[in-house]
């Protein structure tokens, strides 16, 4: 009930909450319209276990479906004796004997006056016609590659208009053939002008015989669909199986059978609204339990609207796919890429919301899954697998090992699997296998995603820090270069802050990233910052007090124009904006009050304009930059200033309230002061004293 009213007061007080409130509603209204409008068979049941539920009578008549792998074999067996179509054009004979007849005449020069020439062209000619009426009879094949590639057992027929002839391969010519076989007609013949009959023969000689692709795919597809995917029946009220038998391969198989007949059935009208009322009531408490884990354990995340549509969005995708793989007939369920969820939430979140919004998607799915503990455990045990070995995405080789490790994961669950329930491992489906490894091969689109959802949600993934942190990149080159001193103060403060959160726990390489750009914006005016001055050379001292301030105050804003300018994540641009939070410039401040005691001094002059650190990381860093740049200013390093020196600044910090919005403990900020009084020495190469 607490918990009620908290979500309800929240609801009345908070139009951003109604907004993710609304995000949550339009997600389950979705999932509920593509869901199958078909009942879900209420038993679960395993190949090789016995049968856990009240005795089963068929409740209706239905088919035996026969197994998947007999009925897929059947099917090739008929793709392999499937004939093959040819057509011949009988018009093509006309045609090249009209085209012989000019040609032989071109070739021989007849002249039409002269009898005796007139009579050498008919004698050439009838040889001619002969032999071309010899090949075009046979047939002359267009191309070709179809009967090469045919298996032994196809026959072949050639069609002349509807009628059809079963042809040996052998007896069909390629164009080349032809022309060999006219000409030895033409040398046997007596007194023939073989050149010229040679010209007319090869440039009459066409193809007339081609594959007939369509008719070849329809008389397949008839005898596709004449494959019965039956093998008998089971009518109305006959016993299927009794509570304790064992569910051997026959009664799995009519199991089988009378679950897909009944999922396929549509619901009626009545029983149709009670259908989509479960879906949403079942789809509405996995969305609830999502609500109130981020509610209770990251509630960071559910105050994003943008984060939250993007789990829901992940989510969503997942069952959808699903769904849609499940109603394509040659497709199979294990070929979605379900690891690809947690890969791509992991890249932006941390383990736990991964593993808990990809269960919950499991479960979605799971309900529509054929043998539903079978895919879970596999779908699951990879998931965890691919979370377990991508704790950090900083080398891309990582997810190719990663993907490895899930193949053999699933195929060490699916031997395991089988083996329970045949109690042998030579029936082990090797397709699923293969359906496992496509899964596995498409979980690379992470790659793709991770940039896309940078760009459309505005996340920054481990990649992009990665990327960020080199110190070619342009900003941080362009420091190094104009404002070495704060590039090596930058560097110390990332060294810094990247242990301490490895210590306290965190995302190091964020912290890392905004530890390099925090102080982008000296390069403004390097000369002002201390760390930059050469030869003692200050301009402050020519300067008022308030005017100073503003110049140190104004690199928090130079910092951020720069950050937009090269389109820095916001992630890493909070770390400008915070790394001050809304300290006060204390050297120019006390020495205001010191020369003119007279005067009030307006702290707003001395004050940076914040806001103040509100994650743990920020926190880190806004430690580790004050301590660095305090210990510079240190006469003498020994254990005794440098503790003091790290307590006074913390101390003064927790004082201020600059840590009261971050989510970091007592007992971490204890541990972060061990830490950096440790590294300081070290630094300093300072040598701890030995007691007397």
């Amino acid at each position: 009930m607490r918990l009620l009213r908290d979500f309800i007061s929240g609801l009345i007080h908070s139009h951003s909450l109604l907004e993710r409130v609304t995000a949550f509603l339009i997600t389950a209204l979705i999932l509920v319209v593509v869901q199958p409008d078909e009942g879900l068979f209420k038993y679960e049941y395993q190949r090789g276990r016995p049968w856990m539920h009240d005795d089963l009578v068929a409740p209706f008549d239905f088919a035996i479906r026969k197994p998947k792998d007999v009925f897929e074999k059947e099917l090739d067996q008929v793709r392999d004796r499937a004939p093959i179509y040819l057509r011949k054009d009988t018009a093509v004979n006309a045609a090249a004997q009209r085209q012989l007849r000019r040609g032989l005449a071109s070739a021989m020069a007849i002249d039409t006056t002269d009898t005796r020439s007139a009579q050498r062209f008919r004698a050439q000619l009838a040889t001619a016609q002969t032999a071309l009426n010899d090949v075009m009879v046979r047939g002359i094949v267009q191309g070709g590659s179809e009967l090469t590639a045919r298996r032994p057992q196809q026959p072949v027929y050639v069609l002349i208009g509807n009628t059809a002839t079963e042809t040996d391969p052998a007896d069909l010519l390629s164009a080349t053939q032809a022309y060999e076989l006219a000409m030895r007609t033409v040398a046997a013949g007596a007194q023939t002008d073989e050149k010229a009959l040679g010209q007319a023969l090869a440039a009459s000689i066409s193809h007339n015989v081609a594959f007939d692709a369509a008719t070849t795919k329809a008389m397949l597809d008839d005898e596709l669909r004449g494959v019965s995917a039956t093998q008998g029946m089971i009518p109305e009220g006959l016993s299927v199986i009794k509570r304790g038998e064992l569910v051997d391969q026959q009664r799995w198989q009519v199991l089988e059978s009378l679950r897909q007949e009944y999922e396929g059935q549509k619901a009626g009208t009545g029983a149709g609204l009670f259908l989509r009322l479960g879906q949403l009531l079942i789809i509405g408490l996995c969305l609830m339990l999502l609500y109130l884990f981020l509610q209770k354990f990251r509630p960071e995340v559910l105050a994003s609207s943008r984060q939250v549509v993007f789990i829901l969005l992940m989510m969503s995708v997942t069952v959808l796919m699903a769904l849609l793989v499940r109603k394509v007939a040659r497709l199979d369920l294990y070929m979605v890429p379900f690891c690809l969820m947690p890969v791509v939430v992991r890249s932006f979140f941390d383990t736990r919301v991964a593993l808990f919004t990809y269960l919950l998607a499991l479960i979605m799915v799971a309900f529509h899954a054929p043998n539903s503990y079978e895919f879970m455990f596999l779908e699951l045990t990879a998931g965890i697998m691919a979370l377990f070995t991508l704790a950090d995405m900083h080398h891309r080789s990582r997810l190719f090992l990663s993907l490895i490790i899930v193949f053999c994961t699933y195929a060490i669950g699916l031997m395991g699997m089988t083996a329970m329930h045949e109690g042998t491992l030579a029936d082990m489906d090797p397709r699923t296998l293969r359906y496992l490894g496509a899964s596995v091969g498409l979980t690379l689109l992470a790659y793709p995603l991770i940039f896309l959802s940078e760009k459309v949600f505005g996340f920054v993934s481990d990649l992009t820090l990665l990327e960020l942190s080199n110190s070619n990149h342009p900003l941080l080159r362009r420091l190094a270069a104009e404002a070495p001193g704060t590039f090596q103060h930058s560097l110390q403060v990332a060294n810094l802050a990247e242990m301490a959160v490895y210590e306290v726990g965190g995302n190091a390489l964020l912290v890392r990233t905004g530890a390099l750009f925090h102080d982008v914006g000296k390069l403004d005016a390097p000369i002002y910052f201390i760390e930059n001055q050469l030869h003692g050379m200050n301009p402050h001292d020519d300067m008022p007090f308030e005017e100073s301030a503003a110049v140190i105050i104004g690199h928090v804003k130079k910092g951020l124009q720069l950050a937009r300018k090269h389109d820095l994540p916001e992630s890493v641009t909070d770390f400008i904006r915070t790394h001050h939070g809304t300290s006060t410039v204390g050297y120019f401040y006390r020495n205001f009050l010191k020369q003119y005691p007279e005067r009030e001094a307006d702290r707003a002059k001395f004050t940076y304009p914040g806001p103040r650190p509100w994650t743990k990381e920020m926190a880190v860093l806004m430690i580790a930059d004050s301590v660095e740049a305090a210990s510079r200013s240190l006469k003498t390093y020994d254990q005794e200033t440098i503790t003091q020196l790290v307590d006074r600044i913390i101390d003064h910090q927790m004082a201020e309230g600059q840590y009261d919005e971050a989510d970091i403990t007592l007992a971490e900020i204890g541990r972060i002061r061990k830490l950096f009084k440790a590294k300081l020495l070290n630094i300093y190469h300072v040598r701890a004293e030995y007691p007397d």
